[in-house]
């Protein structure tokens, strides 16, 4: 267990380390050190948040839950890879664009940086009660379709089975 975890870290540290570093050095930078080490502090509790349950929720989960999720893997990895592609081909000619041409020309980098304003703009805006009222809907809603289809199992009959019907001789 310990080599696992210390292999999920090192894992998860090469996704994160890029936006964690963006978002933390930036608060140092152009905040006080208190608003800086409370946005570490809110970025280390929100990533445990969701370790900690993915770790709590496998070690919970019963074995059927389990199997299902192994067959649920080949369409969530073909999925993950599908929304991936596309990031990882913008970041790569992001990269080019920024080594070939500095003066921003560029019409699918102008397009993403607006896109990109307008979601953090739009994000700022809402403010911190309306993200959290907004994750504690999605959260709602997902206990709620989860109750839904257990009780939408536990109303399927299962069909038993009975002996085939013996032919008159």
């Amino acid at each position: 267990m310990i080599g696992f975890g210390a292999a999920y870290a090192l894992a998860l540290l090469g996704c994160t380390i890029g936006p964690f570093l963006a978002v933390v050095v930036s608060s140092f930078r152009s905040g006080s050190p208190a608003a800086g080490v409370g946005l570490f502090l809110t970025y280390a509790a929100g990533m445990g948040l969701v370790v900690g349950t993915a770790a709590m929720t496998l070690a919970l989960a019963r074995s059927t839950l389990v199997g299902r999720a192994r067959r649920l893997a080949a369409v969530s990895n073909r999925a993950g890879g599908a929304t991936i592609m596309p990031a990882g081909a913008y970041v790569a000619y992001y990269g080019w664009y920024e080594l070939r041409v500095f003066d921003g020309g560029d019409p699918i980098i102008a397009a993403a940086l607006h896109v990109q304003g307008g979601l953090s703009d739009g994000i700022d805006r809402l403010g911190t009660a309306a993200l959290a009222a907004a994750f504690a809907a999605m959260v709602l809603i997902a206990v709620l379709a989860g109750r839904r289809g257990r009780r939408i199992r536990s109303r399927t009959p299962t069909t038993a089975t009975a002996a085939p019907p013996r032919q008159a001789d």
